[in-house]
């Protein structure tokens, strides 16, 4: 008859084995078992950190984040991370670290981005930053500051133009009738040339009827010049228009200008930040789709994701 207690020895220990290997290969995984450097960031907002989250250098898992205290100083006040870095990794010391996330629906994790300089940061040391932004917030700011700039500015400026407009109209209408006295002169002056040449070819006795068509054709003449005197004075009265159009407006031009150079500016203080979040919502799409085109059941079941 066999032992009923040698079968569940061999079970222990077949047990306490399976469990022995579990913890090491929990421990292996977390990097736990790894010897780390300790460096400390600081970010003015910390949406979606917690300790534990991960730490990338260049998009590879390095480390991970230690603790986050708040520091509240009399000029300003941020948060400071302590985080450990494995000691395999040396980071430059103009290397850049931004919150971004790895993928659309991991958590929110810092990405490290190496720098050029031969000089490695020292353990302790506070690795260079850039504080968060979101994308939404700042392009809702700068459709604001447009908003209020089309609004103070442009819509009063496009009105005084239209009253310019007015008087541009009033001289088109007029130039019709400039054109036909020119055409009549011009066409006069065909003539009285054509009977000059006649009056050559056939006789020098004409003299008097040549210095009669002269005279015609200097009261034509006169007649145009009267026509060019309208013609500049509605030229004048154009032109006072414009001037008042801008001299009235100058203060609002300058305002308008001050506020596309400030909505400049704060478009250039986040570009950074707006690439590196649009470039990292492009990569998440992109595996987003990818994932669903394989596996449309992921919009319903998800898909797990274990630490590296």
């Amino acid at each position: 008859m066999r032992d009923p207690r040698k079968n569940y020895l061999i079970v222990g220990v077949f047990v306490l084995t399976m469990l022995g290997t579990l913890v090491a290969w929990l421990a292996v995984l977390s990097g736990s078992t790894q010897s780390t450097t300790d460096y400390y960031m600081e970010f003015n907002n910390v949406i979606g950190l917690s300790p534990g989250g991960q730490i990338l250098f260049e998009g590879y898992p390095v480390g991970e984040i230690e603790d986050i205290v708040f520091i509240r100083t009399p000029e300003s006040s941020f948060y400071r991370l302590h985080v450990t870095i494995r000691n395999t990794w040396e980071i430059p010391e103009d290397s850049l670290a931004v919150m971004t996330q790895a993928s659309l629906l991991s958590a929110m994790v810092i990405d490290i981005q190496a720098g050029t300089s031969n000089h490695m940061l020292a353990p302790g040391e506070r690795i260079p930053s850039l504080g968060s932004t979101n994308i939404m917030t700042t392009m809702s700011s700068v459709a604001a500051k447009l908003g209020h700039l089309a609004d103070s500015s442009l819509k009063p400026l496009l009105d005084n133009l239209s009253g310019g407009t007015d008087s541009l109209s009033t001289l088109s209408q007029d130039a019709p009738i400039i054109l036909d006295n020119i055409k009549i002169f011009t066409k006069q002056l065909t003539t009285a040339t054509t009977r000059l040449n006649q009056i050559l070819d056939q006789s020098g006795g004409h003299i008097e009827t040549i210095l009669g068509k002269a005279e015609l054709a200097s009261g034509n003449i006169s007649t145009l010049t009267t026509d060019f005197h309208q013609t500049r004075k509605q030229l004048d009265v154009l032109l006072l228009s414009m001037r008042k159009i801008v001299s009235n407006n100058g203060e609002e031009i300058d305002h308008s200008i001050a506020d596309l150079h400030h909505t400049l500016e704060v478009v250039a203080s986040h570009i950074q930040e707006i690439s590196s979040n649009l470039e990292a919502t492009t990569r998440n799409m992109n595996e987003l789709t990818t994932d669903l085109r394989r596996n449309p059941g992921l919009i319903v079941r998800g898909r797990e994701f274990s630490d590296p």
